[in-house]
């Protein structure tokens, strides 16, 4: 009987089985990231957590799963980072710099964490649901920042340009930083992350000559 995987009973499960969640899927992340997707079973995992495979089906039925589990947590992890950033910025290109700047701080602080969702993601099999939440989640992303840039635009503190293509560029870009880390591990971490908000900064704001004249 595995009660806390049926419909409604989330919020019915204990602190110990919360507990044990967690770390079920802290786990998964540290063996993804050592062995790869492909490898990372029930069996692994769980001699990984020092724990028996039985115990993982008892909190996850089946891989899938865990692995969308896996997502959950970790992009929570990354949006509560990044709010924290963005918090209190006082216009919209403070908030982007935030945002980008934060992405590749935290990338470069729990790259176990960008291997496993990044994997998980490109999977081939046993991860369809959380593919898809994934891909729901970056379109939502990108929904946001295009958001994000129209308002810019509205209030004329951004030059004019498409919202769409800044978007698809900004998380381009911030997609690619992880891999740039971890195949340059000498890179100065906090100079990438500068630069690579100021190249946006620099391609959204409007000329100098604009702002003053307006």
């Amino acid at each position: 009987m595995q009660p806390e995987n049926e419909p409604g009973d989330q919020g019915r499960r204990s602190f110990i089985e919360d507990a044990r969640r967690a770390q079920i899927v802290s786990a998964t992340i540290e063996t993804i990231a050592e062995i790869g997707y492909a490898k990372a079973s029930f069996v692994q995992i769980a001699r990984r957590a020092g724990i028996s495979p039985g115990l993982i089906t008892y909190h996850f039925v089946k891989r899938e799963e865990l692995m969308k589990q896996v997502m959950l947590t970790v992009h929570t992890s990354i949006d509560q980072a990044l709010s924290t950033r963005a918090e209190g910025a006082e216009s919209y290109t403070a908030a982007l710099r935030a945002l980008i700047e934060g992405f590749v701080l935290y990338s470069a602080e729990r790259p176990k964490e960008i291997i496993a969702i990044g994997q998980i993601a490109s999977a081939s099999r046993d991860a369809e649901a959380a593919r898809s939440w994934f891909e729901e989640q970056n379109a939502k992303t990108l929904a946001e920042l295009e958001e994000m840039f129209r308002e810019g635009q509205q209030v004329g503190e951004l030059r004019l340009f498409s919202p769409r293509v800044m978007a698809v560029s900004v998380i381009a870009a911030m997609e690619a930083a992880p891999a740039e880390l971890m195949t340059r591990p000498d890179t100065e971490v906090a100079a990438y992350a500068r630069e690579l908000a100021d190249l946006f900064e620099h391609a959204m704001s409007r000329p100098a000559s604009e702002a003053t004249s307006s």
